[in-house]
């Protein structure tokens, strides 16, 4: 069973890697959400210069990916090669 200490710790290492691709990637200040299996957000971290609608941007996209149960990454792509 995952102890809320785990997770936070789980949810912090997910968001410290999704930063440190943006800033390889050299993108604009970035803002990621991290939810539960059932759509409840559990972490969010928001960098500074981050747009204002960006909090409701990372939340949706990862709504949408959450229920089409497949990775953000691969929405894109599928949207890419259209």
């Amino acid at each position: 069973m995952l102890t809320p200490d785990h997770a936070r710790d789980r949810c912090e290492a997910l968001i410290r890697r999704a930063l440190a691709a943006g800033a390889e990637a050299k993108l604009l200040p970035l803002t990621v959400a991290v939810l539960d299996t059932g759509g409840h957000q559990i972490a969010l971290k928001r960098q500074d210069g981050s747009g204002i609608l960006r909090v409701d941007i990372a939340i949706g996209k990862a709504w949408g990916a959450l229920g089409m149960g497949i990775s953000s990454r691969h929405i894109r792509d599928r949207l890419r090669d259209r």
